[in-house]
């Protein structure tokens, strides 16, 4: 897999918001849509992050997608990238965060584009 080694974010990125608390991970497309846990992309589709943490420090991790970012509390990140692949990966935290911090887990779920 690649990781885009272009940091400008691309203009027609969909913005994911992403929320770190203790202990799982929660996500909000720009379409109101929510899930809690396993988050679902498009493959080829732009996406850009806004990456924060409710409660205390967390790192967001995409290990195959070579995404990492800290959710800070009363901060936003940014981080953006474009699936390559279809399937499941693993999404994680990479900051202690807590007695919970080993179940702080998801799932990044890329779906074939159907258009």
């Amino acid at each position: 897999m690649v990781q885009k080694a272009v940091e400008e974010i691309p203009a027609d990125a969909e913005t994911i918001k992403v929320t770190g608390q203790q202990w799982f991970w929660s996500f909000e497309h720009e379409d109101g849509t929510q899930e809690k846990i396993e988050l679902h992309l498009i493959k080829g589709h732009a996406y850009k992050f806004e990456i924060y943490a409710k409660d205390v420090m967390h790192s967001f991790n995409i290990p195959d997608y070579v995404v990492f970012e800290d959710a800070v509390p009363g901060h936003v990140n940014h981080a953006w990238f474009s699936p390559d692949q279809a399937g499941k990966f693993p999404i994680q935290c990479r900051e202690y965060c807590g007695i919970g911090h080993y179940q702080m887990r998801g799932t990044l779920v890329v779906e074939e584009n159907k258009s």
